[in-house]
């Protein structure tokens, strides 16, 4: 496939823009910053980010990255980022222009940004271009249409932008990479836990994706029962619940429940890649944990099943709270049996 980006663009200086607000989203954006930043300078992109989806963390460990900016607009926090109002607009624009930017590669169709690029004086503007309105400070088509299927639109619509911008020339299944130092040192604070190993992922950007602690908590017992030692993967706003709740669920066995609770997503990435199994929340970490090819198993009762990757499995219900621990468990015992040749090896 004729990459539209070959030749003397492949000199380009290039900022990309990721607009999502979620750890999962920017995951899914991986192998196409990774496509983008082969065609440019140095083989390496600028990214502007939320920084709710952890960029500056997770991109740390790619080296196409050259940096990071956070884009701080209508933070999930509810309070007023730095970039609401017009003078942190004015310090971004001032920012970007002094960084002569050749190339603007924007993963979304709001308007803004191409407004932003063309007040930055960046010459060459690729965005989804849904509508007239972002077009209009667009220079570098084809555009592309808004995703009509079910389910997440986030993977299919950065897919389909990636190729009809030559960047790929099909879907490419997200994978992370996690420095071999962090896995090595995971390795060692989880060298007492249990094998095989299993990680809950118990964290939820939402309330009604969180399928409780109650039944994280029996499920935990269910698998301290069967056998595998479990993992407790969370933020630092799940640490507290987590130590408290958790290792009463190992049923005086210490070496069967860790608690992993906080704020770096490559330190529980490395975790992850220490584990043969995840169970959890259609969250981040759940993503991750396919990123790193760990075979997962999502709970979805308020959103439709992921199926961006064949290591992720799902169990579904009409919400979080119809979803039983003895469904999860059934559904487990299931998608075992494909992943056994992965958990035996340990």
């Amino acid at each position: 496939m004729q990459n539209q980006y070959d030749g003397y663009n492949s000199m380009q200086k290039t900022l990309v823009v990721h607009h999502r607000s979620g750890i999962g989203d920017l995951v899914w954006h991986l192998p196409y910053i990774r496509a983008i930043a082969a065609t440019s300078a140095g083989g390496k992109v600028t990214v502007m980010a939320r920084p709710s989806c952890m960029a500056e963390d997770i991109l740390s460990g790619e080296p196409c990255v050259d940096r990071v900016i956070r884009y701080d607009r209508r933070p999930r926090s509810g309070k007023k980022g730095h970039h609401d109002t017009m003078r942190g607009q004015f310090q971004l624009w001032r920012e970007l222009r002094k960084e002569r930017f050749d190339r603007i590669i924007i993963f979304s169709n709001r308007p803004r940004y191409g407004v932003l690029a063309w007040l930055a004086g960046i010459p060459v503007r690729s965005g989804f271009g849904f509508d007239l309105a972002q077009r209009l400070f667009l220079n570098q088509p084809p555009y592309i249409q808004r995703f009509n299927g079910e389910g997440s639109w986030v993977y299919p619509e950065a897919t389909d932008f990636s190729i009809k911008q030559g960047f790929v020339d099909r879907p490419v299944v997200p994978k992370m990479m996690v420095p071999e130092s962090l896995v090595t040192e995971a390795a060692s604070r989880l060298q007492d836990l249990s094998r095989p190993r299993l990680a809950l992922a118990i964290g939820s950007s939402v309330p009604e994706k969180n399928w409780g602690h109650e039944k994280f908590v029996a499920l935990t017992k269910a698998l301290v029962a069967r056998g595998w030692g479990v993992l407790i993967l969370g933020g630092p706003g799940e640490k507290t619940m987590a130590e408290q709740l958790f290792p009463q669920a190992a049923d005086a066995q210490p070496e069967s429940v860790y608690v992993m609770c906080q704020g770096s997503v490559l330190k529980s990435a490395a975790a992850l890649k220490n584990c043969d199994f995840c169970i959890g929340n259609d969250t981040g970490i759940l993503n991750v944990a396919v990123a790193v090819d760990v075979p997962a198993l999502g709970l979805f009762g308020a959103t439709h099943p992921l199926a961006h990757d064949p290591l992720m499995h799902g169990v579904s219900g009409a919400d979080m709270h119809s979803i039983t621990v003895d469904a999860v468990l059934d559904r487990l015992d299931e998608v075992i049996g494909a992943a056994a040749p992965v958990i035996s090896k340990h």
